[in-house]
């Protein structure tokens, strides 16, 4: 099955967190966690909608800046979305600046604050408003609606404080057999395009559509349209996890929440031998996030957040992550 996504590793392993994801069905690029992002052009930044942080470590999000200088400029509103404390975080970034000349920018900058109620905190920044926030609420967030279809659903794990993993999930993809179209008399039109929304939604088989045939219009039960023209693909969820102590509850978590994803994004920093530095640390270790990877069924993963101690022995390193699974990396 083809790959629908793209994902550009922004830094190396031992480095900052940053992944920049794309999706062939996406219009728009969205980024999991914002470190040092030098690695972007201003194009690909550009492309951006929206950026999902785990927590407000300076190693997960101190490419803020960069993205609120290059995005400055634009008509565009950016999406970021957070933990608990996390509008603070955004207010605290944009009071480091004066704004006494922008009241005639277009941009805006929508923060979300997440918790594990399913509730959100909102803020809007617009420029032309001096960034002050505009401060309303939503309930019953159990998923984040993006562009395209596409939806987001997140967990939150324990570091030492709360941290966020996230989810993007696919609709199913259903492709018509245009080649079969004649055979059973069907003319070409509108109603292919709702006949594949209907079938991306809660439908029953004995529902009708009105089809378009050499005889006129005729009204066909969904189910028979879907045996007669239809290849239904599975999505191709991605997840990302990270920054997670080394607890049962976690690792329980990590299982659930990445079940059956077609790619697994998911830290590494320590090895096994030096669990209570884990621990102590609240970071997972290369066995446990191994593991975690095989008991979730996911199909790929890679791994990344390495410690820097294990640098000069990269080699080695590898070698414990890798073992047994190096087809299914990404």
């Amino acid at each position: 099955m083809r790959n629908n996504y793209t994902i550009k590793k922004v830094n190396s392993p031992f480095d900052d967190t940053c992944f920049f994801i794309r999706n062939v069905y996406k219009k728009k690029a969205l980024l999991f966690d914002c470190g040092r992002i030098g690695g972007l052009n201003n194009t690909e930044i550009l492309s951006l909608r929206d950026i999902f942080i785990s927590h407000a470590h300076i190693d997960h999000f101190y490419g803020f800046d960069r993205l609120l200088r290059t995005f400055l400029r634009s008509d565009k509103k950016l999406r970021f979305y957070g933990p608990p404390g996390f509008i603070n975080n955004v207010i605290g970034k944009l009071s480091g600046y004066t704004w006494n000349l922008v009241d005639n920018y277009d941009f805006e900058l929508e923060a979300y604050e997440l918790n594990s109620c399913g509730k959100a905190k909102i803020a809007l920044f617009k420029a032309s408003n001096y960034f002050k926030p505009i401060i309303y609420y939503k309930d019953n967030l159990e998923y984040l609606s993006l562009d395209d279809g596409f939806k987001v659903v997140y967990e939150f794990f324990d570091h030492s404080i709360p941290v966020i993993g996230y989810r993007i999930k696919e609709a199913i993809h259903v492709n018509i057999k245009k080649d079969v179209l004649c055979k059973y008399d069907y003319v070409p039109g509108p109603w292919l395009t709702e006949l594949k929304a209907r079938l991306r939604s809660n439908y029953l088989l004995s529902d009708v559509l009105e089809v378009e045939t050499k005889d006129g219009k005729k009204r066909v039960k969904l189910g028979l349209l879907a045996d007669q023209l239809v290849i239904f693909k599975p999505p191709q969820d991605i997840t990302f996890i990270t920054d997670f102590a080394p607890t049962y509850e976690n690792y329980s978590k990590a299982i659930t929440f990445a079940s059956n994803s077609y790619i697994l994004l998911i830290e590494s920093m320590f090895l096994k031998k030096d669990i209570l530095h884990a621990i102590d640390k609240s970071h997972s270790t290369t066995s446990l996030s191994k593991q975690i990877f095989l008991e979730s069924g996911s199909k790929f993963v890679h791994f990344f957040h390495f410690s820097s101690k294990y640098e000069k022995s990269k080699d080695e390193f590898m070698y414990c992550i890798y073992k047994d699974i190096d087809k299914k990396i990404i």
